[in-house]
């Protein structure tokens, strides 16, 4: 009795694979084939990565997910808490000396440093670093000067600063500037001609204070 076995696949005559294996674009992947002598082909299927969200502007700069600007109301809680932590005193003097370009003798105590000197106004102190500026570096390096002058003009407010911001908001005075200064701390003295220091980093304040001898 003869027995007839099934005929072999011949080796090396592949057969021509379905759509979805030849790359089909509806496949929703990418197919990479291949094949050994003696082994049925084996078929690999790479997912596509989803695609991610773009957070590039039309003027091709990046920004961070989720970034938005302050609310009216998040901007008008954030001045609440920094003006609650001023002494409004001393916010008061500030103000005058900006707006009337008063000079008064005055002495701030901070962190245990005695600061003593003539409170004036920002442009007085940026007109004295400008000028100083001028003589060191104009001749020698103009571009360092130019740079400095824009810094110390961008500090000083502006002439018709109203009481109000943009918001709605009282202005805050946030640095304080004197000139002829003597700086007292641990029993050593330190004297320079202009000092700028932040204001709700002053502890307490005299007005008419001086250094003595």
């Amino acid at each position: 009795m003869t027995t007839h076995e099934p005929e072999q696949e011949r080796v090396g005559a592949p057969l021509a694979p379905p759509a979805w294996e030849a790359g089909n674009p509806l496949s929703g992947g990418q197919v990479s084939q291949g094949r050994e002598a003696g082994k049925p082909s084996e078929v690999q299927v790479t997912e596509a990565e989803p695609a991610q969200p773009s957070t590039t502007s039309g003027e091709g700069e990046t920004k961070e997910p989720g970034f938005r600007p302050l609310t009216r109301t998040e901007r008008r809680n954030l001045w609440l808490q920094e003006y609650g932590e001023q002494d409004f005193a001393l916010q008061m003097w500030a103000r005058l000396v900006e707006q009337q370009d008063l000079e008064i003798e005055m002495m701030f105590q901070i962190h245990g440093m005695l600061v003593f000197g003539v409170m004036v106004s920002t442009a007085r102190y940026a007109q004295f670093y400008i000028d100083l500026n001028e003589e060191l570096h104009r001749e020698h390096d103009p571009d360092t000067a130019d740079a400095l002058r824009e810094y110390y003009h961008a500090l000083v407010p502006p002439i018709d600063q109203p009481e109000f911001g943009s918001e709605g908001l009282p202005v805050i005075y946030r640095y304080a500037h004197m000139r002829d200064v003597t700086i007292m701390s641990a029993g050593h003295k330190v004297k320079v001609p202009y000092w700028r220091g932040k204001i709700n980093s002053v502890d307490a304040f005299v007005v008419g204070a001086t250094p003595g001898e």
